[in-house]
């Protein structure tokens, strides 16, 4: 039953994708922190002018060390070299005695300059754990600062 609901959550994010107007995004790739219910890396990669993916590994709710790699889709929002972006993809959390995965999204802003090679996000990342101890819905928000490696 549930992957049924997993699959039209993908097709409705690739639809949607196809249907909204691309953005120049300011930069190629970027690697950093994100700080907020947990501290984690993230390294962000675009692969065309308006998606990206977004690997985010680290500690989840201080509880937790996780994994998640999501496909984000970028958008001007009427100032310089910044963004709003919302995505969706796959996570995975470990613990001394717990294990489970499910899908994480995510609705942001993302900043960047052009004098310095820094890029700032805060961001809301909700997770629907599908796995191990029943369901669970959990989110947290983040505030990410990353170097840019290329633009």
């Amino acid at each position: 039953m549930k992957a049924p609901l997993i699959t039209a959550l993908v097709e409705a994010v690739l639809f949607c994708s196809l249907l909204s107007t691309s953005s120049a995004q300011p930069y190629q790739s970027a690697l950093g922190l994100r700080g907020g219910t947990g501290a984690t890396v993230t390294y962000k990669k675009f692969i065309s002018e308006p998606i990206a993916f977004e690997a985010i590994v680290g500690s989840y709710d201080y509880e937790f060390f996780g994994l998640s790699v999501l496909f984000e889709k970028h958008k001007d929002i009427g100032v310089r070299r910044v963004q709003w972006y919302w995505g969706v993809g796959p996570f995975l959390t470990t613990a001394r005695d717990f294990s489970a995965w499910g899908i994480m999204g995510a609705l942001g802003l993302d900043a960047s300059f052009e004098s310095i090679p820094l890029n700032f996000t805060i961001d809301w990342t909700p997770r629907l754990r599908l796995k191990s101890g029943g369901s669970a819905f959990l989110g947290s928000v983040g505030v990410g600062l990353r170097y840019i490696i290329q633009y």
